[in-house]
């Protein structure tokens, strides 16, 4: 039996930045979760192709965002995936052995206290910060849950993979030595910079998203233009339910913009952004709401009015225009990335 000491378990809004914040104080770093978050690149909107579907699936945060975000701030740490069930096991319980938290990436479908049909395209991010060999089972630190979770070590074996298609295989990041090397600054500059030139032109980020279709506004753009058809659909209430699960992930709502917009406040502050910058984001987080607002009336109506649909493809539009304008001001300010 081993239990990381002094963990302090809290949740938030982004499975994954609340996961860097938690993993990150334990170390002694003050990163809030919208520092987290900023710094790892996000928002984004990734299309992806499902062959389980006729109408695709997104994501609005970059499948990146850990990796990118210890890469960034210089904290040394090991990223593996493709191990066998095994060896990544035998690994992550030898880190939980020494006093270190691993981060994993997992398929939320398969996670036995979320919802049968998860609010997000995998991956999620949970911490796993102790486990039991005796009683077979581990203790997962998942920030959007409020407690830390027990389950089988089967269990988690089974979500630890997915063949859906979004594939995935053992990941799992932990940190390697408690130093760290990049500039602050630099480093919140760089977070930025990413998000802006990823929404803007995203084949300049040297990033894998892992087989989507549209990325960045371009996906933004598909999405308003597949909701003005979905009304025609045999089943139309299906992709919309998707779509704003997609959109209110963890109980989010504004597709993580309302995050973003306290990621430009706080980092803007290290980086000599204007503040309006971060009040036009909470003005596009609004509108978002407001989509997942009609989505959801949608759902209820049984998808039966044509002009509701059109409504919410409008309102997507325009919230494109909105974001593209404040992606182009930000990357004037900061600059492009290429990574």
């Amino acid at each position: 039996m081993a239990h990381i000491d002094g963990y302090d378990h809290q949740t938030g809004v982004h499975c994954g930045a609340a996961a860097i914040r938690n993993v990150t104080r334990h170390y002694g770093w003050r990163y809030s979760e919208a520092a987290s978050f900023g710094v790892g690149g996000g928002p984004a909107f990734v299309r992806y192709t499902d062959p389980e579907t006729p109408w695709g699936r997104f994501r609005t945060s970059p499948i990146w965002l850990e990796r990118a975000f210890f890469e960034r701030v210089g904290i040394p740490h090991l990223f593996r995936e493709g191990d066998d069930a095994e060896m990544a096991w035998a690994n992550v319980a030898t880190r939980i052995d020494e006093g270190d938290p691993v981060i994993l990436f997992l398929d939320p479908g398969a996670l036995p206290y979320l919802p049968a049909e998860p609010d997000h395209v995998p991956p999620h991010v949970a911490v796993l910060v102790g486990y039991d060999d005796e009683d077979d089972t581990v203790t997962l630190s998942d920030a959007a849950v409020a407690t830390p979770q027990e389950l089988s070590q089967s269990a988690l074996r089974e979500a630890w993979t997915s063949d859906r298609f979004v594939k995935s295989h053992n990941e799992y990041l932990v940190v390697t030595r408690s130093a760290r090397t990049a500039d602050g600054t630099d480093s919140a500059a760089a977070g930025l910079r990413q998000a802006a030139t990823y929404m803007l032109d995203p084949l300049q980020i040297q990033r894998n998203a892992r087989g989507p279709g549209d990325e960045g506004l371009a996906a933004t753009r598909w999405f308003a233009n597949a909701l003005g058809t979905w009304a025609e659909m045999p089943e139309a209430t299906r992709p919309v339910r998707f779509a704003k699960r997609a959109i209110d992930e963890h109980g989010d709502g504004t597709a993580y913009r309302s995050l973003f917009a306290e990621s430009l406040a706080e980092l803007g502050q290290r980086t000599g952004l204007p503040a309006s910058l971060g009040d036009r984001m909470d003005r596009a987080a609004e509108e978002w709401r407001t989509v997942a607002d009609i989505l959801g009336d949608i759902v209820e109506e049984g998808g039966s009015r044509e002009a509701t649909f059109e409504e919410a493809a409008s309102i997507v539009s325009s919230v494109a225009d909105r974001e593209e304008a404040i992606f182009e001001d930000l990357a004037t300010e900061l600059g492009t990335a290429n990574d």
